[in-house]
C-alpha cells in the first residue's frame, strides 16, 4: 500500500513538472524574449493581430532573415517542444523584427 501511495505521488509531481505551458505575449517591445522550457512542454505565442511567427535559423535570428512569410496572419502560434535544442522564431511582418526586435529564442532541455 505504501509503494502505491509513493508510485501516485511520482505520477503527480511528473504530471505537474512535464505538463507546463509558457506564453509569450507576441507584441513589439524592444527586446528578443527569450525562454527555457523541458521536453513535453508547450509554449504558446500569443497576439491580437498584425504579427506572424517565423521559425528560422540561428543567423536568420540575428540578422532577421529566412522569412517566407511577411503577411500578418491571425494568432495565436503554438510551439511543442519535442525535443532538446535551441529554436529561433522572429516576427516576418514589416520591420518587426529588425526594427522592433521580435524574436524569440527558446531553449528546450530537461534541466528547464
Amino acid at each position: 500500500m505504501k509503494s502505491v501511495a509513493i508510485l501516485a505521488a511520482f505520477v503527480v509531481t511528473l504530471a505537474t513538472v512535464h505538463g507546463h505551458d509558457h506564453t509569450i505575449e507576441w507584441t513589439i517591445t524592444g527586446e528578443a524574449f527569450e525562454e527555457c522550457i523541458a521536453p513535453g512542454e508547450t509554449l504558446e505565442f500569443i497576439w491580437a493581430g498584425g504579427h506572424n511567427v517565423e521559425e528560422v535559423s540561428a543567423a536568420g535570428y540575428v540578422d532577421c532573415s529566412g522569412i517566407t512569410n511577411t503577411e500578418p496572419v491571425a494568432g495565436n502560434y503554438k510551439f511543442i517542444a519535442r525535443n532538446a535544442g535551441t529554436f529561433y522564431f522572429v516576427c516576418g511582418v514589416g520591420g518587426h523584427c529588425k526594427g522592433g526586435n521580435q524574436k524569440a529564442k527558446i531553449t528546450v532541455d530537461p534541466s528547464c
